[in-house]
């Protein structure tokens, strides 16, 4: 019998962990063997290894759609990634979930999607849309859809809260996976979320990933843009059973996917650091395949025809991408499909200097003492307190002591206010910078040196419908990337994405904020992660659950 294609090379055996000199035979999209049959095509490599899968990411995060995620990423030997549109899901809702999904019909990229969970993430801010238990529910149903997304509302878990656990229920009852996010649960709280949760990705010590491995939730290793957690929780490989472990994303913003990919960096970086090659290929095929039950991600008769033939495996050197039989699917240089997500989702009032100015009584002293967000890197911040001064009623943010102000403005319409605040750590010297792109709720958030930068900054982000963007006072000169599709993409190429962003982050640097400052900055209103957050109705306290006064008293 005469097969469509003919693949020759040394074959990344995922399910024997081995290499060996192999042909995989390929039929109408599917391997029908691994042995040389004649076929209208031959080619050859010198590996052959399956199509890599990211166990779990945001496309959002890297600022264009998914379509255009996909022209990115499938060349790069990426051909699946399990997608949670979480953020989406926090500004438009169930139609955006579905919106979306809609999307992965158009590129190659074979997205599978979990379905938020947490949407709002907490009762502590204001978001765009609510994801409760029928719309879950609902959104389970759906081709593509393969799991529950991450559970981020530890506490209600473990409170029995009936809207988390009847969202789980519905996941169990339709035999779907249920993913974890679990920062900083330990001892008992583990052990009871363990329960109900079958993944983390959240892990950033060894000892955290050891204990989730040990009670047999899956760990992933994420290798984001702000959490770079990969090296440090590798030697996990030799201290478990390897196949309980993949390779993930998560966050991953848009000059990393250019410069460095997705999910395929992760396997160079873990090869780099001299993790066994295959072992590593199946951190990100075969084990997430298998945590999903996903046909892919294997090389096998009956599975499909998703091949990256490479000329090097140990840097992970692509020649060709192979998808459902399909050579490069990508190379063809088509524009990449529009979207039907929204655009038009940030609106608020113009907001004012004064309208950012956290107030203090009449006849205060000189100096009050006020809770910071100490951002200590990554996506962690500390508490922290300073002593800032008091001019004309308003505390002034000292930037001398590396400490500035904050506001989260609700952007949904809403009458949600403004939350006011201070950051440290960030390193800005003068100016401001700003994003509508907040985890989770994604409201506009801004930090600068003054005020008066930082009302400049935001009331450009309502003005373009969304994005990021930096000004600096001491030229006047204003840099901005406009993400109009739900504030958080655009539907530009992502060469145009990238050039943007760079721009704005080129004038950010000027002003001295600290590497990764911008992706750093989009998560200070995430009230899920500890210790401190600011959302748009004030600081909270991750560990209390709870609104805290910026004021000591």
């Amino acid at each position: 019998m005469t097969v469509d294609t003919l693949v020759s090379g040394t074959l990344v055996n995922v399910h024997t962990g081995t290499l060996e000199q192999r042909h995989v035979a390929v039929e109408d999209g599917e391997i029908v063997a691994l042995e040389e049959r004649p076929a209208d095509r031959h080619v050859e490599a010198e590996y052959i290894a399956p199509g890599l899968i990211d166990a779990h990411m945001h496309v959002e995060s890297s600022m264009v759609t998914l379509p255009e995620y996909g022209r990115a990423m499938v060349p790069r030997g990426v051909t699946s990634v399990v997608h949670d549109p979480h953020e989406i899901a926090n500004v438009l809702g169930e139609a955006g979930v579905r919106a979306v999904v809609e999307d992965a019909t158009k590129t190659p990229l074979k997205a599978r999607f979990t379905v938020p969970s947490s949407v709002p993430a907490t009762g502590l801010q204001d978001g765009g849309a609510t994801l409760d238990a029928e719309a879950v529910a609902s959104l389970l149903d759906l081709d593509r859809v393969i799991a529950l997304g991450e559970v981020m509302d530890i506490p209600g878990l473990l409170a029995g809260d009936d809207g988390v656990h009847e969202k789980i229920r519905a996941a169990r009852e339709r035999g779907l996976t249920v993913d974890g996010h679990m920062p900083g649960v330990a001892g008992s709280d583990l052990h009871e979320a363990a329960r109900f949760l079958d993944t983390d990705h959240e892990s950033i010590t060894l000892a955290e990933a050891r204990e989730r491995a040990d009670l047999g939730v899956r760990v992933y290793l994420r290798e984001g843009s702000s959490s770079k957690n990969l090296v440090d929780l590798l030697p996990l490989v030799d201290a478990v059973d390897s196949r309980r472990l993949s390779l993930c994303t998560d966050d991953r913003e848009v000059v990393d996917v250019v410069d460095h990919g997705g999910v395929e960096d992760a396997v160079r970086t873990a090869i780099a650091e001299g993790a066994d090659p295959v072992e590593v290929v199946q951190m990100a095929t075969l084990n997430t395949a298998e945590s999903y039950d996903l046909p892919f991600g294997r090389v096998s008769p009956g599975a499909p025809a998703d091949l990256v033939l490479l000329s090097d495996l140990e840097t992970w050197s692509v020649e060709h991408v192979m998808v459902d039989g399909e050579l490069d699917p990508t190379a063809d240089g088509a524009a990449t499909a529009t979207t039907d997500l929204a655009t038009d989702t940030v609106t608020f009032d113009p907001v004012s200097a004064g309208d950012l100015a956290v107030s203090v009584a009449d006849g205060a002293a000189d100096t009050a003492t006020v809770r910071v967000i100490d951002a200590v890197g990554g996506l962690q911040t500390d508490r922290m307190e300073a002593a800032v001064p008091v001019d004309g009623g308003t505390l002034v943010a000292p930037p001398d002591e590396d400490i500035l102000s904050l506001a989260v403005i609700e952007r949904h319409g809403g009458d949600g206010g403004i939350g006011r605040g201070f950051v440290h750590g960030m390193g800005l010297d003068r100016g401001a910078i700003g994003s509508t792109v907040a985890h989770d709720a994604h409201n506009c958030v801004v930090a600068g040196t003054d005020r008066d930068a930082m009302a400049r900054v935001a009331n450009h982000l309502r003005d373009i419908g969304g994005g990021i963007a930096a000004y600096d006072p001491a030229n006047d000169e204003l840099a901005a990337l406009a993400l109009p599709v739900a504030g958080l993409m655009s539907d530009e190429p992502i060469e145009t994405v990238y050039e943007g962003y760079e721009t704005v982050e080129s004038l950010a640097d000027d002003m001295g904020l600290v590497d990764s400052g911008l992706m750093e900055l989009s998560f200070l209103a995430l009230e899920v992660i500890p210790h401190y957050r600011l959302t748009n109705r004030g600081l909270v306290d991750v560990e209390a659950a709870t609104h805290v006064d910026v004021l000591v008293e």
